[in-house]
């Protein structure tokens, strides 16, 4: 996955970040750039997580971004990290991957698998592994070497 704003978006509508931590995230990349975009701006300013959706979604479709093919691996890896942290129980992880693996697919596992994959088998724990490098990218903004056009400008 290398779309910077289908990351951010896998990351609000997991729900790996709460919306504090979505409108601190834009609030402090707004303050490192020169003319932030319209997008980040409404991002910043946004007061759910439903509307921070939007705002990505629209930023995407302005860009001519779509999601990528391993966006379901990204988004059961998010989810699966929300499990390690307690956030949401065995059952709720296994619902919320379900539904992740009907509506996007993975490359490693089908729905079916879900049930009975121990949610610390390699294929997770692979998927877990790719979602903190995501996190780290995002957090610290490593992608503004590439993705400037993204969000400055």
């Amino acid at each position: 996955m290398n779309n910077f704003l289908s990351i951010l978006f896998a990351i609000v509508d997991s729900k790996v970040w709460n919306i504090s931590r979505v409108v601190a995230w834009a609030d402090q990349l707004i303050a490192k750039l020169d003319s932030p975009k319209t997008w980040l701006l409404d991002l910043s300013i946004s007061d759910s997580i439903d509307s921070c959706l939007e705002v990505i979604r629209e930023a995407m479709r302005e860009s001519g971004v779509s999601l990528p093919g391993d966006f379901g691996e990204l988004m059961a890896g998010f989810i699966l990290i929300r499990f390690d942290n307690g956030e949401l129980s065995e059952e709720t992880a296994r619902s919320y991957l379900v539904d992740v693996v009907d509506a996007y697919g993975t490359n490693s596992i089908d729905a079916e698998a879900v049930a009975t994959l121990s949610l610390n088998s390699s294929v997770y724990s692979a998927f877990r592994q790719n979602a903190e490098q995501v996190l780290i990218y995002v957090s610290k903004g490593q992608f503004l070497e590439t993705e400037q056009n993204l969000v400055n400008g």
